[in-house]
């Protein structure tokens, strides 16, 4: 259809963009700014100036941050960014924005991998080149991507690791060297996001299956070997070092009711009639673990998630009630699924289907509101290059059904299709989305403590309610608190642990240099000299006349910077 030069120029346009719709409007889009975001930013900073994170842990395996222990790869890969351009939004935001770009760059070099091990499409060898286009194409456009890419969220660095890993394995096949370079690449994802240190592991072991590769032959695939062996035994190790607390505490096996919904069932069943024996055989802990670990899995395969709801929460930059795919995107998967079962499936395109198949374990073994497309992010690129794998059985369907043999106007129409379910997506992304997303993404912490900061030398102490969710990160990351003294602060904050509790903000207050974070309590603070308050509207009187207010944007007031002694 094409010739190379073609292909070369259609991929350069969309590595372009890729990059654009990834970097344009980074720090605005998504609205606010979370407090992981805003950990990772400081703690690339304060690895940046001190060799150290924010808790003073030199070669940091795993992130103390809040107590919820985060994966260090985004942190390291944020401080190149934070010395150019400085401790702020664009800075902490750009890694993932290139690294979702590079992410199309490893999907097209993955498939145009597997598309050459004799891959077949309705029982023709099919071409290469336009696979991989297609789908470098559709992961560009993705709206679960872009969205993901758009902020410092971690679970999208996977994107890119995991295909390139993919791809370096298949070069390894015939140039063994590379497979060491593959095993670098497996070992790095499993230092990105929970979920892919639970899946890097299994899609690796399917490779290996897949491919009939036999460990004991090469010195090169020993060396591969180690090189990932040494890297899965630092995960494990680095598990005890607080990340195991973490996915234990999200875990469906830790329920938040502590198991009172498996005790009502039981005593519903009781009531009932039911004898306490069979009751207990019908409601228990391993019941209740199955049903919710089945429930979860087939959510995140369903056409609910894929194609009408999306993301459950609009956390993570995503739009609930916007699928993950793009509806017209049903037809592909449904061809493609069709294809498989009429034609067989290829081994090389087998991966992708297993990758497809393990991905939403992860996701379906945290507890939670259900549909966190974060959780579930590892099943890209895999469910794009399935969906373009669709698009092609389509384009065959019509040449052969319809005697409709100019491929270029085929892909043409099918481009456009996309670029009209792009717009759709980015002008409810520009205009819509922020007026749903702004609170979920804690919008108006910069505003409030940039005018806070503005102020303090008027000011004694400054009470910062902990209702703004970890607000300790916030004062740091917009002041560009000095990480050397941060250090020397911190190590008290630890008393959490000592007490009992699972993160920091759930301390009565603790305090960082003349900001002390708890609760605010205006009634007692009214005769107060040389206070300020920052907190919700919930937190003060109705009438009352703050020094700053910051509004969401849909003009709901979201945090009050109060001074006592002048806000009646």
């Amino acid at each position: 259809m094409y010739n190379s030069l073609v292909y070369k120029t259609l991929l350069l346009i969309i590595i372009t963009l890729g990059f654009l719709l990834r970097v344009v409007g980074l720090s605005e889009h998504p609205v606010g700014f979370t407090p992981d975001e805003a950990s990772f930013g400081y703690d690339a900073y304060s690895l940046l100036k001190t060799g150290k994170d924010q808790w003073g842990v030199s070669n940091a395996l795993s992130l103390r941050s809040f107590g919820d222990f985060k994966l260090p790869l985004y942190a390291y890969l944020t401080i190149p960014s934070v010395g150019i351009f400085g401790l702020n939004e664009f800075a902490t935001r750009l890694p993932n924005a290139v690294f979702g770009t590079l992410a199309v760059i490893a999907t097209y070099l993955m498939v145009r991998e597997l598309a050459k091990s004799r891959l077949m499409l309705m029982g023709k060898q099919i071409n290469a080149d336009m696979f991989a286009i297609i789908a470098a194409f559709m992961l560009t456009i993705s709206p679960w991507h872009i969205s993901l890419s758009r902020g410092a969220f971690e679970a999208n660095l996977t994107t890119f690791f995991m295909p390139l890993g993919v791809w370096a394995f298949y070069k390894g096949l015939t140039k063994p060297k590379w497979m060491v370079f593959s095993a670098l690449l497996f070992g790095l994802n499993m230092y990105s996001y929970h979920s892919a240190r639970l899946l890097t592991p299994l899609i690796v072991l399917v490779l290996v299956l897949v491919n009939k590769i036999k460990l004991s032959e090469a010195k090169t695939q020993k060396g591969a070997i180690f090189v990932f062996g040494v890297f899965a035994l630092v995960a494990f190790y680095s598990m005890f070092l607080g990340s195991a607390s973490r996915s234990a505490d999200v875990a469906i096996f830790n329920p938040t009711d502590r198991w009172a919904s498996v005790s009502d069932r039981r005593y519903e069943a009781l009531l009932a009639g039911l004898p306490d024996s069979l009751s207990r055989l019908f409601s228990n802990k391993i019941t209740y673990v199955f049903d919710q670990l089945v429930g979860g899995y087939f959510s995140y395969l369903s056409p609910q998630f894929l194609f009408v709801q999306g993301a459950g929460e609009w956390t993570y930059g995503m739009i609930p009630g916007r699928g993950a795919l793009y509806l017209i995107e049903v037809a592909f998967v449904v061809l493609a699924i069709w294809s498989l079962i009429k034609y067989g499936i290829k081994s090389s395109l087998i991966v992708v289907v297993a990758w497809i198949l393990l991905s939403p374990i992860p996701a379906a073994l945290a507890k939670g509101p259900g549909y966190a497309a974060n959780r579930a992010a590892i099943m890209m690129p895999a469910i794009q290059i399935f969906s373009a794998y669709g698009a092609l059985v389509l384009f065959e369907l019509i040449k052969k059904k319809w005697i409709f043999t100019n491929s270029k106007r085929i892909f043409s129409a099918f481009a456009i299709a996309m670029v009209i379910s792009l717009g759709m997506f980015l002008e409810d992304y520009v205009y819509h989305a922020p007026r749903g997303s702004a609170e979920s993404m804690l919008y108006g912490r910069k505003e409030a403590l940039e005018f806070a900061k503005s102020v303090e030398g008027q000011y004694e102490k400054i009470i910062v309610s902990r209702s703004l969710s970890e607000p300790h990160i916030y004062v740091a990351f917009y002041s560009g608190w000095d990480p050397t003294d941060f250090q020397k602060q911190s190590p008290d904050w630890l008393r959490y642990e000592k007490e009992g509790r699972s993160f920091l903000d759930q301390l009565g207050e603790y305090s960082l240099g003349k900001y002390s974070f708890g609760d605010v309590d205006f009634r007692n603070s009214a005769t107060n000299t040389g206070l300020l308050l920052i907190g919700k509207v919930g937190e003060f009187p109705q009438n009352i006349v703050p020094l700053k207010q910051v509004n969401y944007p849909n003009g709901r007031k979201a945090v009050l910077v109060v001074d006592p002694q002048s806000a009646n």
